[in-house]
C-alpha cells in the first residue's frame, strides 16, 4: 500500500520512522509530491543497484568504442 502524508506530518518522527520502516512514505508539500522518505538499508541498497547499473551502461558504451575517461570514472564513484 502507498504510502501519501503532508509534510506537516513530519513533526510526528516516531510514526514516520514507523511508516517508513517497510515502504517508502511519499511525502507532499501544498498537494504535491516533494520527496520520499525511505530507511537507509532499502536507500543503500537502491544506491548500489544504481551505481551497478552505471557501471554496466559505461562497460557497454567502452566496449562499443565509446570514449570513457578511466580517471573521471573513478573519481566520480570515489565522489559517491
Amino acid at each position: 500500500m502507498t504510502v501519501i502524508v503532508p509534510i506537516s506530518e513530519m513533526r510526528n518522527t516516531s510514526k514516520m520512522f514507523e511508516l517508513s520502516e517497510k515502504q517508502p512514505v511519499y511525502i507532499t508539500k501544498n498537494g504535491y509530491g516533494a520527496r520520499v522518505l525511505i530507511n537507509i538499508e532499502v536507500y543503500d541498497k537502491v544506491k548500489e543497484l544504481l551505481l551497478d547499473v552505471d557501471l554496466d551502461e559505461r562497460f557497454e558504451k567502452s566496449e562499443k568504442g565509446g570514449n570513457v575517461e578511466a580517471h573521471e570514472f573513478l573519481k566520480r564513484i570515489m565522489d559517491d
